[in-house]
């Protein structure tokens, strides 16, 4: 039995605006139009799916899935409650409540849930939900052998519970970062996360531009760019505030665990533990073997850098020729809708 992730949507919040084009999509292809999704999917030959765990539920995600088997997943896991991750999430669970007439598990940080349901308030008693804490592992009850990590990032005030979603499968490890601008990893997170062998990240921008509240996929000066002034300029606005870039992850009462772990992570980050600000910095840090880059726009790069909006396989040569530049080992890949990467 193989175990498989399959690319069910690549795109970020608008794809394609309206009244304009998109190198990157193909607005003719309602397929790549969906929001950032992907399953992990249980199969003996690539088409029967014996086991399928849904990583964040946005927009064109049901679509694809009726397509392609017209099945309910197994579980539903969520980055964060931005809209364009979680829009599908009351299809799913009340397709299941309708059919099954049980509860449907949904993972999630306690923060990201709870605002959730601020926008589903109808399927709260549809759904046993299964908290995530920073850095605690959970086993998976609906896939035999899988357990699960959740680490906190930073993805602007909004965004309030915001993770990384690891999933570990006989030593395999699975990552995907959701969208981010930082990671708010202590260092033995780090060393948790060595040689992961596959990463889906955020590749919303090239170039830094953090008011995006999205990192990017490089900062110039690692490929003797001049360093760019957005990032710096935002660094310095910041100055050691970082009591600011915690708090959508805190919540109001108090939590030994929650609390513990951010209380870790500014003792060291005050201490000059270096944080990462684009995505060639963290698989470099943590020596991702593959990484799969995903909810492209590279809006801010025409408008700040004066870079090109790039289409899916110059994006990707852009990645591996930069990335060969700094002696970097991580091969990256633009997955197109409906990619299956075999990892198991």
């Amino acid at each position: 039995m193989s175990v498989f992730i399959r690319t069910n949507g690549r795109g970020n919040a608008w794809p394609v605006p309206l009244g304009k084009e998109h190198p990157f999509y193909d607005k003719d292809n309602f397929e790549d139009l969906a929001n950032a999704s992907f399953s992990i999917i249980q199969s003996p030959d690539k088409t029967t799916i014996e086991r399928e765990l849904l990583i964040d539920a946005g927009h064109g995600a049901i679509h694809y899935l009726i397509k392609h088997g017209n099945r309910i997943p197994d579980a539903i896991f969520l980055t964060h409650p931005h809209i364009d991750h979680t829009l599908s999430i009351d299809w799913v669970v009340q397709s299941h409540w309708r059919q099954k007439g049980k509860k449907y598990s949904v993972y999630a940080s306690p923060l990201c849930w709870e605002q959730t349901l601020k926008s589903f308030p109808q399927i709260e008693h549809m759904v046993e939900f299964k908290a995530l804490l920073p850095a605690k592992t959970v086993q998976v009850a609906e896939f035999e052998g899988m357990q699960l990590r959740f680490y906190p990032v930073f993805h602007g005030e909004s965004a309030a519970g915001a993770g990384m979603l690891l999933f570990e499968y006989r030593n395999k490890k699975i990552l995907f970062t959701g969208d981010i601008l930082l990671p708010l990893l202590r260092k033995a997170d780090y060393s948790y996360l060595q040689n992961c062998d596959v990463v889906y990240t955020d590749a919303n921008n090239r170039y830094p531009y953090p008011n995006s509240n999205h990192w990017s996929v490089l900062r110039p000066d690692l490929i003797n760019e001049p360093p760019s002034k957005y990032l710096n300029d935002w660094l310095k606005s910041k100055g050691n505030k970082l009591n600011w870039l915690i708090r959508p992850n805190l919540p109001v009462k108090f939590n030994k665990t929650v609390h513990g772990y951010f209380n870790q992570f500014l003792s060291e980050s005050y201490s000059g533990h270096e944080l990462s600000l684009s995505v060639f910095d963290f698989v470099r840090k943590i020596n991702a073997k593959k990484a799969f880059l995903v909810h492209y726009s590279g809006a801010e790069d025409y408008k700040y850098y004066e870079k090109n909006i790039l289409n899916t396989q110059k994006l990707a040569s852009f990645a591996n020729e930069k990335a060969l530049q700094i002696d970097l080992n991580t091969e990256f890949v633009v997955p197109k809708v409906g990619n299956l990467e075999h990892v198991y």
